[in-house]
């Protein structure tokens, strides 16, 4: 056998032995078990973590976008008012 059909073969079983691995983690992760331990051990923790950080800029926006829209009603009003006002005395 010369190099390069060698280097073909190992390129071959490089490849076979990835994609049986890659067989065996798809059945493995496709089993309700570790579905279950999964999701309580590696995705629960992480998006707790994540919710915890995030958190005080959910609050920070929802409390500015209620200041935006109180401005708003406030700017309305007065423009309302000051119409109002002028629509009498013409």
């Amino acid at each position: 056998m010369d190099k390069n059909q060698q280097n073909q073969q190992n390129q071959q079983n490089q490849q076979n032995l990835i994609q049986k691995f890659i067989n065996k983690a798809f059945i493995m992760l496709n089993n309700d078990e570790s579905k279950k331990y999964i999701q309580i051990y590696l995705i629960d923790p992480l998006l707790n973590n994540i919710l915890e950080r995030i958190f005080p800029y959910i609050i920070l926006t929802t409390v500015l976008f209620i200041i935006l829209i109180l401005c708003i009603v406030a700017i309305f009003i007065f423009i309302y008012f000051h119409i109002k006002q002028n629509s009498l005395y013409a």
